[in-house]
C-alpha cells in the first residue's frame, strides 16, 4: 500500500472518524490512517486523510488555507452556532440589508480576536468543550487570534433571510464564530444554515471521493485514488537535496541554503518551514539562521517509496 493522501467529500450528517475508520477498514488494520483535521457532523465537503507514512505530515498538513462556503441565516442565535443547536436568542433582522452585511463583513478580514463555539473540541483544563456544553455546564473559552485571509459575500439576502458568503482562512479558525459574531455586529443574530470546506490547501473537491461511496469500494480502487506526497512537498516553499546533503538530513545535522537547489517557491509558502526532497527521504525543515548563514534543519522526514 502506497503512502500519501485520500481526499474525501464529506457528506453532511457523517462524522468525519466514520470516513477515516471505514477507510482504515478497508485499507487493512496494518495501514495507517489519520486525518488533516476534522469537519462538524452538520458539515460537508474536503476531508484530507493521510494513509501510511503520511500521517507523519498531518500537522504540516492543517498548517495550509482553507477554503468555505457558508450560508448565515440571520434574525436568531443558537447554542451551537449551526441549525444542529437550540435557538437561544431571536432578533429583528428587517432593517438588515446587503450594504449592512458587506460593511460588517470588512471588520473580519485581517488577524482578530476569537472566541472558539462552546460545542468545539476546544479543551478546557483537559476537559473538551462540547462534552461540558452538553451537559449543561457553563463554558468560558479564551479568545485566540486567527488569521481570515479573506471573506466576501457571494450572493443576494434572500426572502428567508439567508445569505451566502466564501471565505478563506488559516488554521484555528471557527466559521462558526465568524458568523456568530457577524449576527452580533447586526444586533440580530445569526447561525451557520450550511457549510462545505471547499479546500484545504491543494486538496479540493475535484480530487474527492464522495463519503457515501466509500462502502462500496475495496483496497485497490481505493489505493488508485490516493495522491502522492508530491501534493504537499510543493505546497511550501520546496527544495532539492542531493546525495551529500540528505546524508547531513538523514544524520539530523542542518543543511546551508546554499547547498540546496531551489525547485519552487510554493504555492503557500511558509516564513519559518520548508520542504525538501532527495531520493530517499522527504523532509519538512525549520530555517535557521547561525553565524549569518541560513540553515535548513529537518523536524520531521518521510521516507519515499520506490
Amino acid at each position: 500500500m502506497r503512502s500519501g493522501f485520500l481526499v474525501i467529500d464529506k457528506a453532511p450528517g457523517t462524522r468525519s472518524t466514520n470516513c477515516t475508520n471505514l477507510v482504515k477498514r478497508i485499507l487493512g488494520g496494518k495501514v495507517r490512517v489519520g486525518h488533516a483535521g476534522t469537519l462538524d457532523s452538520t458539515a460537508s465537503g474536503v476531508l484530507v486523510l493521510l494513509v501510511g507514512k503520511a500521517t507523519r505530515a498531518s500537522r504540516f498538513v492543517m498548517m495550509l488555507p482553507k477554503t468555505y462556503l457558508v450560508t448565515a441565516r440571520l434574525g436568531s442565535s443558537t447554542d451551537t452556532d449551526d441549525l444542529s443547536g437550540q435557538v437561544i436568542t431571536l432578533g429583528d433582522a428587517d432593517n438588515v440589508d446587503e450594504v449592512c452585511i458587506d460593511r460588517a463583513l470588512l471588520s473580519f478580514s485581517g488577524l482578530r480576536d476569537q472566541v472558539p463555539p462552546s460545542f468545539s473540541a476546544v479543551k478546557v483544563k483537559g476537559r473538551r468543550a462540547h462534552s461540558m456544553a452538553r451537559r449543561g455546564l457553563d463554558v468560558q473559552l479564551e479568545a485566540r487570534p486567527v488569521l481570515v485571509t479573506s471573506i466576501r459575500r457571494t450572493g443576494p439576502l434572500e426572502g428567508d433571510l439567508e445569505v451566502p458568503m466564501v471565505i478563506k482562512c488559516q488554521q484555528g479558525t471557527y466559521v462558526r464564530s465568524i458568523v456568530r459574531d457577524l449576527g452580533a455586529a447586526l444586533g440580530c443574530g445569526a447561525t451557520v444554515s450550511s457549510l462545505t470546506r471547499s479546500s484545504l490547501g491543494p486538496f479540493i473537491m475535484a480530487d474527492a471521493i464522495p463519503s457515501d461511496d466509500l462502502a462500496a469500494m475495496n483496497a485497490d480502487s481505493l489505493e488508485e485514488r490516493i495522491l502522492p506526497l508530491s501534493a504537499i512537498s510543493t505546497s511550501f516553499t520546496n527544495f532539492i537535496a542531493h546525495p551529500p546533503e540528505e546524508e547531513l538530513i538523514l544524520s539530523g545535522r542542518p543543511v546551508p541554503f546554499e547547498r540546496l537547489e531551489r525547485r519552487g517557491w510554493g504555492a503557500y509558502p511558509a516564513k519559518d518551514l520548508v520542504t525538501i526532497t532527495g531520493s530517499r527521504v522527504l523532509s519538512f525543515a525549520r530555517i535557521e539562521v547561525e553565524k549569518g548563514r541560513s540553515l535548513a534543519r529537518a523536524v520531521t522526514n518521510i521516507p519515499l517509496e520506490g
